[in-house]
């Protein structure tokens, strides 16, 4: 180690034996600025906990059994008899952690041990904790809303709650920025915000920069070469372009993605055994499908919350079937527990929540145990429409207690199909009871009896005897165990399981993982969002401060057809928001609204407000066609600046808020994968099917043992099999899918971990030999294979020292492999071309857009 290495260890090793002795009103000190996702950790994951495992003895009333109060951050930091609850930074330290741990030798909350938190809601108090316990200011609510208001019509004065307004484009005096609407917002914007924006991005920067964003892939050499030897204007050049990606197959694959990330799409279920979901791939293959279409966002969204129901009305038996399919995103809402719908409660949560911020951007599940502390959103709008989806069938794959699927739905549009489905998984699930439990030391007895009385009565028979004792005896022992081993006791347990294996080869017909209606009722409240602890019956509506009127539910159905037209009425002021901030993210890698999952009080404010409305408006306009928004965005010259950097500017706007160039970016884990196998000529571009899952019958998953599989492929990442309780082996690594909970952004980190396993997994090195081979096929010279390598993985051609550095590195990577011994049948000349391509793959420059 050098004396340069050991100065900043000596400095850090200074920096924590100071911070370690800081007096303890310091240290619990309030956390500089909570962003709002802690804020929103925390009213998701601590404040129910508090409210429904803490609040009754710890409220911090007088005749409170304990001093300790739970109701603010202030009363943990103060704490009880035992000192201060939580020491923020230090969770370790914490008795609030060491008790719910149990790990304190007095405190063990809660008291009861049957009662104990999950180990996930621990570890949430960890994290918060650790975070410096970041808990919201009350101190301005848009809405009281106390018991006393909540059958009033509630208002606020927030932004997003608010009708969109009709925006007239600002007139600006440059021509550059007044051809588009886009760009008067954004110059005017600039304008008042003393910032000058730089130029336009070059057109090899553009058509790289378009592409990935349209297709999550690279431009091919002869794409690059053809717009940059394109005649006309930029404008008309580039709009060329954005058709010809729009209509690429390739488009629905990259933004087919973005949307499953909204779905928090996965092939598992997410419940104790992780069960696998083989038909979940008809879901995200509709999805993608749907974007090439350019379905219309309101259809889009009608679909995917009451499809069965509009499949009732459509006479084409394959539209129907789509419209089946695409409830894939209620459907896939997460299980969880060891029973099939154990904790239905949680998984209809799922639901809401990502029907609040995946579709309006707002976080409905803060209102389950209680009113919002923000927003202007009532726990008993929650539960209007907890009652929609409690109305509704939920299919599973099984679980570890119940291994075989139920509530499957039927691709045919016909009741008695979906009947005979319903008999179907009853009688396999009958059966399936009967096979797992044989053996169990309870039923032995039974099990003895009933063979020693068969046995009885056909002596009897055979004898002339009377038998009516003997068959009233077993009939009573057929019925034992609520007549669950009936089967068993008369036939055997071979007939049983061959009798099983029968039926699953035999299904009455294609099953969906779909939802259907159930018995349409209100749902009761849920007091603290304990299910066991249920108030008052709340009608099924929607959200009070935005509904017009009381919702006109049809009574035989569960009340998601009207919730599907309610969120896509023109007039609804969050839905065509939400959706144009999701495309403007993705396309300049911020928000017009940063936090693009939350436009309530806790989220940001629209930094471009009238922008953000005029979008909105634009896309109700051009019918809802997501394509049609995709366009106007992309040739608006804000799109195509440049990413160079203005130092003034740097330090005026260094988050480029206000847009005046364009922010360079990572590119994202689907994007990495897929370019790497594009530019290696080994990418699959065929669309992806269903994954290898051993079948339900064959093989059982739980706690002990839950599903854990990767399957090799080089198809396209979003084909890849996801699961809920284990990360991809390289999509995790680079910031890939939340598949446990709606998210609408990627963290974007760099890390050396990365790029260590850049250097040592076996996916690279394995396509960077593909790379070389292709490279030695595309020309005759090594000049122009050089040169051939540098437009493949950067769309440019490399410099004149670039190419020196190369042919450099060829030459001596090969003289370096003749003088090793160990091989002397190598090829070094492909070696040499594998050790240069992997250098290109793992580059910064592969992984950036400027």
């Amino acid at each position: 180690m050098t004396q340069s290495q050991r100065i900043p260890q000596l400095v850090l090793i200074l920096l924590l034996a100071v911070s370690s002795n800081l007096p303890e009103s310091l240290r619990a000190a309030e956390p500089a600025s909570p962003d709002a996702s802690q804020l929103e950790f925390f009213e998701e994951h601590i404040r129910p906990v508090l409210i429904e495992k803490c609040a009754d003895c710890h409220s911090g009333d007088t005749d409170a059994e304990s001093p300790l109060a739970v109701h603010s951050r202030a009363a943990l930091i103060k704490g009880g008899d035992y000192g201060p609850a939580i020491l923020p930074g230090n969770a370790e330290q914490s008795l609030l952690y060491q008790s719910i741990l149990r790990t304190h030798k007095e405190l063990k909350m809660p008291p009861d041990a049957d009662d104990k938190l999950k180990p996930e809601t621990v570890a949430h108090f960890k994290r918060w904790i650790e975070w410096g316990a970041p808990w919201p200011v009350e101190k301005s609510r848009p809405v009281a809303t106390s018991q006393k208001n909540k059958a009033q019509k509630l208002t606020t004065s927030h932004w997003c709650f608010l009708p969109r307004t009709a925006v007239t484009p600002p007139a600006v005096d440059n021509p550059h920025w007044s051809s588009s609407p886009i760009d008067r917002f954004v110059y005017a914007r600039l304008q008042k915000e003393q910032l000058k924006p730089v130029g336009l991005a070059p057109r090899r920067t553009l058509i790289r920069r378009a592409t990935f964003d349209l297709t999550g892939l690279p431009p091919t050499p002869e794409e690059v070469k053809a717009f940059q030897d394109d005649p006309a204007t930029d404008e008309v050049a580039f709009a060329k372009v954005i058709d010809r990606l729009l209509a690429s197959p390739a488009y629905g694959e990259r933004w087919g993605r973005h949307w499953l990330d909204v779905a928090r799409y996965a092939d598992t279920q997410g419940d104790v055994g992780d069960f696998p979901i083989p038909g979940a791939y008809l879901y995200r293959n509709w999805v993608i499908d749907a974007l090439n279409a350019d379905l219309p966002y309101d259809q889009f969204l009608k679909a995917q919350l009451a499809g069965d129901i509009l499949a009732e009305r459509e006479a084409d038996p394959e539209q129907a079937r789509q419209l089946k399919i695409a409830t894939g995103f209620i459907a896939l809402s997460r299980r969880f527990g060891n029973t099939r719908y154990e904790d239905q409660n949680l998984t209809i949560d799922d639901t809401i929540d990502t029907v609040g911020r995946g579709i309006m951007g707002v976080t409905l599940k803060c209102a389950r145990c209680h009113d919002h502390k923000f927003d202007p959103m009532l726990a008993t709008d929650y539960y209007g429409l907890y009652g929609i989806f409690e109305s509704t069938l939920y299919p599973s794959m099984g679980a570890s207690n119940q291994p075989s699927p139920a509530q499957l739905v039927s691709a045919e549009n016909n009741p008695d199909s979906q009947q005979k489905i319903n008999e179907y998984w009853d009688l396999l699930s009958y059966y399936q009871h009967q096979i797992r439990n044989h053996f169990r030391p309870w039923l032995k007895p039974t099990l003895a009896e009933f063979k020693e009385i068969t046995a009885k009565i056909e002596a009897a028979k055979k004898n002339g005897k009377p038998t009516d004792k003997l068959e009233k005896r077993r009939q009573k022992l057929l019925a034992a165990h609520k007549g669950k081993f009936r089967e068993l006791m008369l036939h055997g347990l071979p007939w049983l399981k061959a009798e099983k294996a029968r039926l699953v080869e035999e299904p009455p017909a294609e099953m969906l993982y779909a939802v259907i209606d159930g018995k349409p009722h209100h749902s009761r409240l849920h007091r603290r969002g304990n299910p066991e602890n249920p108030g008052d019956i709340v009608p099924r509506q929607f959200i009070n401060v935005i509904s017009k009127s009381k919702p006109e539910i049809d009574k035989t159905e569960s009340g998601r057809l009207e919730l599907a037209d309610w969120l896509t009425d023109p007039a609804h002021p969050l839905t065509s928001r939400v959706i144009v901030n999701r495309l403007w993210y993705h396309h300049f890698g911020q928000g017009l609204v940063k936090t693009v999952d939350n436009f309530g009080v806790l989220g940001d404010t629209p930094s471009h407000p009238q922008l953000l409305d005029y979008l909105a408006g634009q896309l109700i306009e051009q019918r809802w066609s997501l394509k049609a928004l995709h366009r106007q965005i992309m040739l608006s010259r804000v799109y195509r600046l440049d990413s160079q950097e203005i130092a003034e500017n740097t330090n005026r706007d260094p988050d480029n808020v206000f847009l005046w160039k364009y922010s360079r970016r990572r590119l994202d884990a689907e994007s990495i994968r897929d370019a790497l196998l594009f530019v290696s000529g080994e990418l699959d571009r065929e669309q992806g099917g269903p994954h290898p899952f051993i079948p339900w019958h064959k093989k059982g998953y739980s706690l002990n043992a839950p599903f854990h599989q990767d399957y090799p492929t080089n198809k396209r990442s979003v084909y890849l099999m996801t699961q809920r309780l284990y990360k991809h082996p390289f999509l995790g690594r680079f910031n890939g899918p939340e598949t446990n909970e709606t998210s609408g952004t990627r963290d974007s980190s760099h890390l050396p971990t990365q790029a260590l396993y850049l250097m040592n997994a076996p996916l690279v090195p394995e396509l960077a030999a593909a790379f070389g081979k292709r490279i030695q096929q595309s020309a005759t010279t090594e000049e122009d294979q050089i040169i051939q390598a540098y437009q493949l993985a950067f769309c440019r051609n490399p410099t004149a020292e670039e190419l020196s550095d190369a042919s450099q590195f060829l030459e001596y990577y090969r003289e370096e492999l003749k003088t090793e011994q160990s091989d002397k049948d190598r090829d070094t000349n492909q070696l040499a071309w594998s050790g240069l391509a992997k250098v290109l793959l793992t580059s910064n420059e592969f992984f950036f857009i400027d």
